[in-house]
């Protein structure tokens, strides 16, 4: 079962930003809750870090993470995919010459035991290079 939910955030400056996030269920009331990621921006021979948050209940272990429908020449520096703890930075880099988009719509899947998957969707906008 796949549950959306939205929550507020207060960090110490006091702003408050909205985050989804998304839950599946597993048998023996395991669980993976999937917070949703910034929307990222990165120049054409660039890079960004895309922080990626889970949760766990009910199973220990690594959660394998993917992502999904990147723009064309658009890759995650270090795919080896495996979340250890409950957050880990990943390296987004675009090539000299990826396709140059706005907003562009990508998934990042967390995946853990007994087939539990669930998925947030994020945006990704590709520049020039100043």
């Amino acid at each position: 079962m796949l549950k959306k939910m939205s929550c507020l955030i207060v960090i110490p400056a006091l702003f408050l930003f909205g985050c989804e996030k998304s839950t599946v269920e597993g048998p023996g009331a395991k669980k993976i809750t999937l917070v949703k990621p910034a929307d990222q921006s990165v120049k054409r021979g660039s890079t960004e870090k895309v922080a990626i948050v889970v949760t766990r209940s009910n199973f220990e272990g690594p959660v394998t993470i993917a992502f999904e429908n990147l723009p064309k020449g658009v890759h995650i520096v270090d795919d080896g995919g495996k979340l250890e703890g409950n957050e880990r930075t990943f390296v987004l880099t675009a090539a000299p010459d990826a396709d140059l988009v706005e907003k562009h719509s990508a998934n990042v899947v967390a995946k853990g035991p007994d087939g539990m998957a669930v998925t947030e969707q994020f945006r990704i906008t590709v520049q020039e290079k100043s």
